[in-house]
């Protein structure tokens, strides 16, 4: 039921899941990967069979529908709850964390279907960072992440993609690394092929993906990996690694306005994820992290960015201007979505305004024509599910949520990172 990352000579993705395999295919390469295993998607079928839920969810999930997935998804997370997971992959657990003898540990969700070349899953299945290693801890987690198949946001994504629902879910549990650098890269720039970007704050890389800070950027040519543009932008707090977990704190203003790595280091990794892309034969958005300098590879996954038409500019009045993060014009009504509890609020093609998104907010998201935030960079969660979508985004445009009001007619404008007022 559990596969040692380090071991796996022929990866499978029905086996792994996306997250798992891609790890496994790195390490295969030489790649730096966080020692670690899998938690196979066996063992939650397993898991279903020794509870006798299997068909109770395949029946809850073939009833699942945009008016009902709430209540459908409640049902399934309880049953998945209250059930109890065999001995047999309680035994490997403990005998794993024995062998891997750390203090802490990352747990991610790995289902079969994302970080495909179709579906990303941006963020929508469950990942627990810093989780203290004791087989008590990590068993409760490997329940939680096999739960976050169901979660509403997940189930929402599946019916507008057309997925099915019940499939098979990895857990992959790896060493935590307490990283003083993290950063995301894009193998081809959303906006320029070209180019490469990376994206960089200190500490723990969990605040770029979330959008709550407006991270480092390096605009790199893919082929001289020359510097073309760079960002240093102020980064007023970052997430570290403590006896609780994750712990956000607030940092000096000296550092907080510093470069987070050298253009050296800039440049090497650029090369490292050319060629991670090169393996993966296809462009990729690669998270990795830095401690004493050494860089360790924590995802790989294919870029789910369609071709997007783009419209002629309007030559309105500029309200308001952001990071381009995903291109596009697109012309609706604004809606303020301060929090995902007013999800309700989108309506279908109205113009998404928010201070940042997270996977709670996929319904609203996934209505939404355009979307505009007040922070963020271009590899946040906003700007990764816009580019999949279609859509266009402009983030870390820092008083959109004041500037702009509910109903507000705008033409936004992705590919310059500029919003309109519309007549």
């Amino acid at each position: 039921m559990i596969k040692v990352l380090n071991n796996i000579k022929k990866p499978k993705v029905s086996e792994l899941g996306g997250k798992g395999h891609s790890l496994a295919v790195l390490i295969n390469n030489g790649f730096n990967v966080p020692k670690g295993v899998v938690i196979t998607s066996e063992a939650f079928f397993k898991f279903l069979r020794f509870n006798n839920l299997m068909k109770r969810i395949e029946n809850l999930s073939s009833e699942i529908n945009e008016n009902n997935f709430q209540e459908k998804t409640k049902k399934i997370r309880d049953l998945i709850f209250k059930g109890q997971i065999p001995k047999d992959i309680v035994s490997e657990v403990k005998d794993y964390l024995n062998d891997l003898s750390v203090e802490y540990v990352s747990i991610r969700s790995s289902a079969v279907s994302e970080d495909s070349l179709k579906s990303s899953f941006a963020g929508l299945h469950d990942t627990f960072l810093n989780i203290k290693s004791e087989s008590d801890f990590v068993l409760d987690y490997i329940k939680k992440c096999w739960v976050s198949l169901f979660n509403e946001r997940s189930v929402f994504y599946r019916i507008r993609k057309e997925i099915p629902h019940l499939e098979g879910m990895g857990v992959v549990i790896q060493e935590m690394i307490p990283s003083e650098v993290s950063g995301i890269t894009f193998t081809v720039h959303p906006t320029d092929k070209r180019a490469i970007l990376i994206e960089v704050s200190y500490g723990i890389g969990n605040l770029i993906v979330s959008g709550e800070i407006v991270p480092d950027s390096f605009m790199i040519d893919r082929e001289s990996l020359k510097i073309l543009e760079k960002r240093i932008s102020n980064k007023n707090k970052m997430s570290i690694c403590s006896d609780a977990g994750i712990k956000t704190i607030d940092i000096g203003e000296e550092i907080a306005k510093s470069q987070a790595i050298s253009d050296d280091k800039t440049k090497e990794i650029a090369e490292l994820c050319l060629e991670i892309e090169k393996i993966f034969q296809n462009p990729q958005d690669i998270e990795w992290c830095s401690l004493n300098n050494k860089i360790w590879l924590v995802q790989s996954r294919a870029i789910t960015t369609p071709k997007i038409s783009l419209k002629k500019t309007p030559r309105e009045k500029i309200i308001l201007k952001g990071i381009a993060a995903s291109p596009g014009i697109a012309q609706g009504r604004v809606k303020l979505v301060l929090s995902p509890l007013e999800a309700s609020k989108m309506k279908d093609g109205n113009i998404l305004v928010t201070v940042m998104t997270n996977p709670l907010y996929v319904v609203a998201i996934q209505k939404a024509k355009a979307i505009v935030t007040d922070v963020g960079g271009m590899i946040c969660h906003a700007a990764i599910v816009a580019r999949e979508l279609g859509i266009p985004c402009v983030v870390g445009a820092e008083k959109a949520t004041k500037i702009l009001k509910d109903d507000m007619e705008v033409f936004v404008d992705g590919t310059k990172g500029t919003v309109y007022l519309s007549d």
